[in-house]
């Protein structure tokens, strides 16, 4: 039987117009902008809140130094050059421990402890606070490092060590092993592993994509249920064919989902502006937990590239929602039939999470090549990979060849068994008995 496709445009509007104007859709699209713009602020203020100005004056007042080394005459004088710990009072500790925290506790609450200890030649610095008071984490993580690098200035001076020996002492060696040829010249082995902070840009691409074909395929599986148990698609097909109904649906769900999912873009980029005035640096959220380099493949063509990948990718998935939502009739058993779409949608993401966690391991392979081109995993993956520039123009020409041809032959079986299945008003069609229909039609 030869499918039309006349009419889609007008279930599209129509289909389009229902979920627009649905209090559903309208809550979840309000709450998921809004989640998106407070995310950065509250993570910036979660992680700069508590952080310091490094010329800020430190809350601590006095330091009673308890002193059990070979070194008797520490006295920390050159910390009174610096703004934030030239109020600072040392004190050798003259009573026992245990009276001393008593004291801190009760009348001292900007006064610490620093107990420096030697070991088998090794030195420990340790500070201790009262938990009452204005004194935090923080403070003291910075007076701390203020101290253990006047402690070190203090020891080498004293064996005789200048501080352009110390330098050199503390410069790290490196050794490099390379492999040459007959003629000696040096044969580079190209890296084509991936780094940490490229890793979670991939991965953070890949959850985007699997975000918004989970949503798209469950809308599209929803709608068509929905009619089938109101029977309002036995007055649909009275003008429109089958397949056309299914496209109509599906491209009319997936700009509902693009539409939520491009304000989250947009609301994420808002976010970070605001993110700034928590910043102490007043720079954004983005700035400062990624890389400056991580963005250096992102151009017109490659975003290009990205979004057909994507779009075909939700378009294949939102298509195998919609065939799984023609095996069922009730809402009630709605998640029986998406088992299909679920699995395979998994199986997709599976493999890109394997190919991601390889390109950040061992760089490019077979395994990750295969993931590029496997049109289940190449929308997952592979936006992320073109990004970071770890996929060619001839290998993506490839893969978006191959989700197109994935795509017509999917259509073309939905095409057989859409027809008798939009109907279908008993237990869920099982994918053998899908096949069955397909042959037999």
């Amino acid at each position: 039987m030869k499918n039309n496709i006349t009419g889609w445009r007008d279930v599209y509007s129509f289909t389009l117009a229902q979920v627009l104007k649905s209090k559903a859709y309208r809550i979840t699209f309000i709450l998921l902008v809004l989640m998106v713009l407070v995310s950065m602020p509250i993570t910036g203020k979660l992680l700069f809140n508590n952080s310091e100005d490094e010329n800020a004056l430190s809350p601590v007042n006095k330091v009673y130094v308890n002193n059990t080394t070979s070194y008797t005459d520490i006295d920390f004088k050159d910390l009174e050059s610096t703004i934030s710990f030239s109020h600072i009072e040392f004190e050798p500790m003259n009573k026992d421990y245990d009276s001393l925290v008593d004291h801190i506790i009760e009348e001292e609450n900007s006064s610490v402890i620093l107990n420096i200890s030697e070991e088998n030649g090794a030195f420990s610095l340790h500070l201790s606070m009262s938990k009452e008071g204005q004194i935090k984490r923080a403070h003291l993580q910075r007076l701390g490092d203020a101290l253990l690098s006047s402690f070190t200035n203090m020891r080498m001076e004293s064996i005789g060590v200048s501080d352009e020996q110390l330098l050199l002492l503390q410069t790290p060696v490196v050794s490099k092993v390379t492999m040459t040829d007959i003629n000696g010249e040096e044969i580079v082995d190209e890296n084509t592993s991936i780094s940490f902070s490229e890793y979670w840009f991939v991965y953070g691409i890949l959850f985007f994509v699997m975000m918004t074909t989970m949503l798209t395929g469950t809308q599209v599986a929803t709608s068509i249920v929905t009619e089938k148990s109101t029977r309002v698609v036995e007055y649909l097909l009275i003008t429109v064919k089958p397949l056309a109904l299914m496209i109509g649906k599906v491209f009319a769900m997936l700009t509902a989902a693009m539409i939520q999912m491009l304000s989250m873009v947009a609301a994420l980029f808002v976010s970070n502006k605001i993110s700034a005035a928590y910043a102490p640096e007043k720079e954004t959220m983005l700035s400062q937990l990624l890389p400056s380099d991580l963005f250096a493949n992102i151009n017109l063509t490659n975003m290009l590239l990205c979004i057909v990948l994507v779009f075909l990718g939700i378009v294949f998935y939102a298509v195998l929602a919609g065939l799984a939502g023609a095996t069922v009739s009730r809402l009630e058993v709605l998640n029986e039939g998406l088992t299909l779409f679920t699995m395979t949608s998994l199986v997709g993401v599976y493999i890109g999470l394997g190919a991601a966690n390889t390109l950040m391991g061992s760089g490019t392979n077979a395994f990750v090549v295969f993931a590029f081109l496997f049109p289940l995993s190449s929308p997952f993956v592979l936006p992320g990979a073109i990004l970071v520039g770890k996929a060619s123009l001839p290998l993506i020409g490839i893969a978006i060849v191959l989700q197109l041809a994935f795509i017509m032959i999917l259509f073309r079986f939905v095409a057989r068994v859409y027809e008798t299945l939009i109907l279908h008003s008993g237990n869920t069609i099982k994918l053998k008995e899908l096949f069955k229909i397909s042959k037999s039609i």
